[in-house]
């Protein structure tokens, strides 16, 4: 009688106010999906496939529908962040940074695989996560320069063409997030390492905090700032 009412209970509180809409099959790995609403108020998902990135209108959310295909590396790693009309993915396929303009969905869009030469640093090819905050400051994690260490650029200024502001000397960073000042640096194998980057051309260690089995996956913080997450 117990088990029969929890899960009467469950079944009937549960919910979460989620229900199936609609789906779109693809015959290929999927690695990560962001969200993008266009100035019309038509969204947008964009999927990271094995092969290249999806771009799928929402139009009709009971009938998604592929509106453009970005043809890339084979890689089982695609993530994917937008600030404004414009998004920006990573690979561990060697074709840089896909750089998108959406401006013009449905009918268009502009993209190009941006691989620059950096300062001191070499070419950028391959990155495996990416984070961009509400004011355009871009992070790229895991990439195979910079000993794989957290690199910053601007993407508000011109967003077509990111521009490289500083990095973050250290070892490999497997994600990257960043609330208000400080940047949350999930080190593979060297903890979570917290950032005050206030001055982006002067940034601070604020302190490292060891994890579980010496692998440091992601890390995000409480809406206050004040708690770290990481698992």
């Amino acid at each position: 009688f117990l088990s029969a009412l929890c899960f009467s209970f469950f079944t009937t509180t549960a919910q979460l106010n989620v229900s199936f809409v609609g789906a779109l099959p693809y015959a290929e790995e999927l690695s990560d999906i962001w969200g993008y609403a266009a100035p019309d108020g038509t969204e947008y998902a964009l999927v990271g496939v094995n092969n290249g990135t999806s771009i799928v209108s929402l139009a009709d959310p009971a009938n998604p529908t592929e509106v453009g295909f970005i043809q890339g590396s084979s890689s089982n790693w695609r993530d994917i962040k937008t600030y404004g009309d414009y998004a920006f993915v990573t690979t561990e396929g060697p074709d840089g940074l896909l750089v998108i303009d959406m401006t013009n969905l449905p009918t268009s869009f502009e993209y190009y695989y941006w691989k620059p030469q950096l300062p001191n640093l070499g070419t950028l090819n391959t990155c495996h996560n990416i984070y961009i905050d509400e004011d355009g400051w871009m992070y790229l994690a895991g990439c195979d320069i910079n000993n794989g260490a957290v690199m910053i650029f601007d993407v508000f200024t011109d967003s077509y063409n990111p521009v490289f502001i500083n990095n973050v000397q250290g070892s490999y960073a497997h994600d990257v997030f960043t609330k208000g000042n400080k940047m949350y640096s999930s080190n593979l194998t060297n903890g979570l390492r917290i950032y005050d980057v206030t001055d982006k051309m002067d940034i601070q260690l604020g302190g490292v905090q060891t994890t579980p089995f010496n692998f440091t996956h992601n890390a995000w913080s409480t809406d206050d700032n004040n708690f770290a997450v990481s698992y």
